[in-house]
């Protein structure tokens, strides 16, 4: 209460105070105050003016120099990003070609069309043989190591989508590719004339550049046997230490400027790419000075601030700058695109960043002129209305000075009192003001954020309770997964056989899974599998596939394992629209005599250990069986073998095979082998072995955790 009636003192007395003061001072200094007012405002003005235009010229610099280079910046790492996404593509896709050639025993033979003889059409696989091939003559080897290698044809339809071209051309002089055409019935270059008869792809630009890389790399852009500008991705390829080829992929230099247009700001951004080489790759704007020209260095140009900033941006570097192009002046950003050694530049005429600035100056002048004018013809009739006014004013203002300072006074108690409350919890509470000013206003605001808070409370909490059930979830699935591999390891225990498998899951839930049941009383059904892609998809085809498999095994015992595979096989490819695909070990085992049926679908062959010899091997007499799911009405051959006391049937899948160490170096299918036999010929269990395995991978590569799901299955006869 002592705070309110000080309030008011101080406002009837301030309110007195001032309007005498203002009066007498307004009678004795009205007019030199007007003179002296007149000359200071227009000085002011002036001084006022020039710094606004200065601030609003380096405001206008600063912004755009940051937004240049902030947009370079994301669109050169967006760049990097997706040339690093080709690298990646090109190396399995590599890597998967030369395990075809490396080990053609392991896969069916596979006939493509021979585009020599032949019209191929877009999107369709082929080989092609040169006629320096033909020459040599086609032996044995060549032979069998082009229908291995066709296999690759599987996995090109996945990348028709990005990719113009994916190819591997051979320094015995054939080629294996597929061509992505304008329209679907295009035919291919080289099922066209005279292409066709003179094709040899050790003649062709990327063939010779890539001959020299080590692992992948991007060529300059050059243009394709379609006759548009291509830039390839590619690397030499190895066979068994050799060279052999080179391989790649085609990339059309259009999806360049779709990229960077998903990311400018303005679409009337000017952009150019300059290669390592100087040579200006792409380019949206006209210009006698920067175009497309191959074979053109830029670095050698007349215009020698162009010419500098080239050198610059050969040199990977980056930065900010102002350059002249035929007179006229650009601010221009660049930034090196990592992964091929180009570099990307964004340009602005100067004018364009100033114009803005040139703007308000000439808006102001002419408020400024506008206001001299009306301020000299304005400036007498002032003084006596002022004086007019502010007498009238002071008779006002002590009738509404108490009244005056009741309305401010009341409505800041009641707005401190309601905000207490607000402060002590009370999160309802609203402020209730009738004052219609300054202070409603305050009011209002409070109100405003106060209800924003406990909106935001109460959405903070519907978030956490969104995430909680969505983590139950996942565990839930996770769980299911774990649960649903069986682990009774004792079924074959009484017919002397020691049995132990285990999966190790990646950081989500995969498709890796193992499989163990009594057929019958004397039959044990060991398999193991691997389904396409990871997460709760994979998962779930995962359990399809596993159940699938093992009803129709169990409902079916009465024929081969290979006929049993096809019915399986078309249940499962019944209704795979997404495309997903199982590779199988499975093998039927009679407990009484060792006798084992197996087929091997697509899967990575098992390590068998032989007591008698005292050695093991890969599982692999005649050609692996095509993959699950992917194609209906497909065969399955059965095949058998004998597990004799002290032998031992070890398998995995490729996880534990995958990885690479610190080092680059890949922990192989001979490293685990020999893990596998040392655990064996230490008389160890089947437990330990599956954990000495798995351990001397970890060991190798370095760490725990590995990129793809691992599944292991031991069996041993005693």
């Amino acid at each position: 209460m002592e705070r309110t009636k000080s309030l008011r003192k101080k406002l009837t007395f301030a309110a007195l105070c001032g309007s005498v003061l203002f009066i007498i001072g307004f009678a004795v200094s009205a007019p030199v105050r007007s003179f002296v007012l007149f000359n200071q405002i227009e000085k002011q003005e002036r001084s006022t003016l020039k710094n606004i235009t200065n601030r609003a010229e380096n405001y206008a610099l600063r912004e755009e120099e940051r937004r240049l280079t902030v947009q370079n910046e994301a669109i050169s790492n967006l760049l990097s990003t997706e040339f690093r996404l080709i690298s990646e593509d090109v190396s399995m896709l590599r890597d998967t070609f030369v395990a075809f050639l490396e080990h053609p025993e392991r896969y069916h033979p596979r006939a493509l069309p021979n585009a020599l003889y032949e019209d191929v059409k877009s999107e369709t696989p082929y080989v092609h043989f040169s006629q320096r091939l033909l020459k040599q003559g086609l032996n044995p080897q060549i032979e069998k190591e082009i229908k291995a290698g066709s296999n690759i044809a599987d996995f090109a339809p996945f990348f028709s989508d990005y990719y113009k071209c994916v190819f591997f051309g051979a320094e015995s002089g054939y080629t294996i590719a597929m061509y992505v055409m304008s329209q679907p019935d295009d035919l291919v270059p080289v099922s066209r004339n005279p292409a066709r008869l003179t094709y040899d792809p050790v003649s062709r630009i990327w063939y010779q550049e890539g001959k020299g890389y080590v692992g992948t790399n991007f060529t300059d852009v050059y243009r394709a046997q379609t006759g548009d500008m291509t830039v390839s991705c590619i690397s030499p390829y190895y066979v068994n230490g050799k060279f052999h080829g080179v391989m790649g992929v085609d990339c059309s230099p259009k999806w360049v400027n779709e990229l960077v247009k998903s990311i400018a700001v303005d679409k009337n951004d000017l952009y150019f790419i300059l290669s390592s080489k100087g040579e200006v790759l792409f380019v949206n704007f006209d210009s006698d000075a920067i175009r497309v020209t191959l074979g053109v260095d830029i670095r050698n140009s007349e215009e020698k601030s162009l010419a500098n900033i080239a050198d610059k941006m050969v040199e990977q570097k980056e930065g900010f700058d102002t350059v002249t192009i035929r007179g006229k002046d650009y601010f221009i950003a660049y930034s090196p695109i990592k992964n091929v050694n180009w570099s990307f530049a964004s340009l602005i005429p100067v004018e364009n960043v100033y114009a803005p600035s040139i703007e308000i100056k000439d808006h102001l002048l002419k408020i400024k002129d506008s206001y001299y004018s009306k301020l000299k013809s304005s400036i007498v009739l002032v003084v006596i209305s002022t004086t007019v006014f502010v007498l009238l004013l002071l008779f006002f203002i002590f009738r509404r000075i108490i009244r005056l300072s009741d309305n401010v006074v009341n409505p800041i108690i009641r707005l401190t009192h309601d905000v207490n409350k607000f402060a002590e919890g009370n999160l309802d509470k609203r402020v209730k003001l009738d004052s219609h000013d300054e202070i409603m206003e305050i009011a209002e605001s409070f109100n405003s954020l106060a209800q924003k808070l406990q909106d935001n409370i109460k959405n903070l909490s519907e978030i956490s309770a969104q995430k909680k059930r969505l983590d139950a979830e996942v565990n839930v699935v996770n769980e299911i997964l774990v649960n649903y591999l069986p682990d009774n390891f004792s079924l074959a225990e009484k017919y002397g056989f020691d049995l132990y498998a285990k999966e190790y899951p990646a950081k989500s839930s995969g498709g890796d899974f193992f499989d163990f049941y009594m057929l019958d009383e004397g039959h044990l059904v060991v398999s193991i599998g691997d389904v396409s892609g990871r997460g709760v998809p994979s998962a779930l085809f995962m359990m399809i596939s596993k159940a699938v498999i093992k009803s129709f095994c169990k409902m079916n015992s009465e024929v081969s394992l290979g006929d049993a595979l096809h019915k399986i096989n078309n249940r499962l490819h019944e209704h795979n629209t997404e495309q997903m695909y199982v590779a199988l070990f499975i093998g039927i085992i009679e407990l009484s005599t060792g006798r084992m049926e197996y087929v091997n679908a697509g899967h990575y062959a098992p390590y068998v250990y032989s007591a008698e010899k005292g050695t093991g091997s890969f599982l692999i007499d005649g050609n692996i069986d095509s993959i699950m799911a992917l194609n209906g009405n497909i065969s399955f051959h059965t095949r058998s073998t004998v597990l004799n006391p002290g032998d031992m049937l070890y398998l995995y899948t490729d996880g534990i095979i995958s990885d690479r160490s610190l080092k680059g170096e890949k922990f192989d299918e001979l490293m685990l082998s020999e893990a596998v036999l040392k655990a064996r010929k230490n008389n160890l269990t089947s437990e330990e072995i599956v954990d000495f395995s798995y351990k001397t991978a970890v060991d190798f590569i370095g760490r725990d955790s590995f990129t793809d799901d691992i599944a292991l299955l031991c069996l041993q006869r005693k």
